[in-house]
C-alpha cells in the first residue's frame, strides 16, 4: 500500500521576536486559501496552527473569548459541537494547538467566509509547557515525534494541502520540535543587527538537523521585513549586505540558492498591519489598490509558491 503524502508543512520562524512572523504566516495562510492577491489562482486547503502564546494570528481569524481573571484569551466553542453527541469522544468542543502536544482529540475551527481556511488557535498558556520541557534538547525528539504523528494523520485523511505554523520567538523545545518535522521553513528578519545575526544561528540549527534525517527541512527563504521605506537607509543597506553574506555561506550545505529575494523586500506599511476583524477578513487583508503594497505581497506569494512547489 502506497504511503500517504503528507501535506506541505511550513513554519514561519526566527529566534528573534518582532520580525513579523505572525504577519507573514497569516497573510500566506489567507492568500493560499483564497487564490493569491488577485484571487485568480488555485485555492488550496489550508490550516493555520498558532503556536504563539500571544495568540495574534488566532485573534485575526477567530472571535477569541475574554474571561475575567485570565491573562489570555480562550477559543470559542466550536460551531459544530453538539453537547452529548456520542461522536464527541473525549472532545469538549474546544480545540487548541496544545492538543497536538498532548495527543488529544481536536477539531479545526472554520474561518468565516474563507471556506478553504481552518485554524487551530493557541491556548495562550503554551509557554507553561516550556517549563515542563525545560531540558530543551531532551524533549525535542518527543515534540518531533508528536508532530510527525500529527502530519502523518493529516496525510492519511488527505483533507489539507498546506499547514502553516505561526511560531513564537526564542529557541524552545516546542518550536524546534515542530520545525524538525516541517517540510519547509520561512525566515522573516528585520534589517537590524540583532535580527540579522539570529539568521545564521537558525540556519546552523537546520544544517545540523538535516545531516541526520532522510527528510531535510527545506528553507524557503529569508525575507527582509519591516523595512523603513522603499529605499534602504545606510544602516539597512549595511545589514542587508551582512545578511546576504551570512546566508550565502549556508546555501551550498543546504542544497539551495537565492534564499534572500533579489527583487523585493517588505516595507513597514500601515496597510499590512493586522486588524482584529474576523467578521470581515476581506477588509483585514485588503490592499485597497495600494500599488506598492500589492506588488510586494504579490512577489512574496509568488516567491513562496515557487519555493514550496505549488
Amino acid at each position: 500500500m502506497a504511503k500517504s503524502r503528507k501535506p506541505i508543512s511550513l513554519i514561519c520562524y526566527n529566534h528573534k521576536g518582532g520580525v513579523g512572523k505572525t504577519f507573514i504566516a497569516s497573510w500566506l495562510a489567507y492568500l493560499f486559501a483564497t487564490g493569491g492577491v488577485d484571487k485568480k489562482g488555485k485555492k488550496y486547503r489550508v490550516v493555520l496552527v498558532d503556536l504563539d502564546s500571544q495568540q495574534n494570528s488566532s485573534k485575526t481569524f477567530l472571535e477569541m473569548q475574554y474571561r475575567s481573571g485570565l491573562p489570555y484569551l480562550l477559543p470559542p466553542l466550536h460551531p459544530d459541537y453538539v453537547d452529548g453527541d456520542p461522536d464527541n469522544g473525549t472532545w469538549n468542543g474546544y480545540s487548541t494547538s496544545s492538543d497536538i502536544l498532548f495527543d488529544r482529540q481536536f477539531v479545526y475551527y472554520p474561518v468565516k467566509d474563507v471556506p478553504n481556511l481552518k485554524v487551530l488557535p493557541s491556548e495562550g498558556r503554551v509557554d507553561r509547557l516550556n517549563d515542563v520541557f525545560s531540558d530543551r534538547d531532551a524533549y525535542i525528539p518527543l515534540i518531533s515525534e508528536l508532530t510527525e504523528t500529527y502530519l502523518e494523520v493529516e496525510g492519511d485523511l488527505d483533507e489539507v494541502d498546506i499547514i502553516i505554523f505561526d511560531s513564537p520567538p526564542s529557541k524552545t523545545a516546542i518550536t524546534e520540535g515542530f520545525m524538525t518535522k516541517c517540510s519547509h521553513v520561512i525566515i522573516p528578519t528585520q534589517l537590524e543587527y540583532d535580527s540579522v545575526e539570529a539568521v545564521p544561528n537558525l540556519l546552523e540549527t537546520i544544517r545540523i538537523n538535516n545531516e541526520s534525517t532522510d527528510e531535510p527541512i527545506n528553507v524557503v527563504g529569508v525575507i527582509p521585513n519591516l523595512v523603513r521605506s522603499s529605499s534602504l537607509t545606510n544602516s539597512e543597506l549595511e545589514q542587508f549586505t551582512n545578511l546576504i553574506e551570512n546566508v550565502s555561506r549556508y546555501e551550498p550545505v543546504l542544497n539551495t540558492s537565492n534564499l534572500v529575494p533579489d527583487d523585493f523586500f517588505l516595507v513597514n506599511r500601515v496597510i499590512f498591519k493586522p486588524r482584529r476583524k474576523p467578521d470581515n477578513l476581506e477588509e483585514v487583508f485588503s490592499l485597497k489598490k495600494d500599488v506598492k503594497a500589492t506588488e510586494e505581497m504579490t512577489k512574496l506569494y509568488k516567491f513562496v509558491s515557487e519555493r514550496i512547489g505549488v
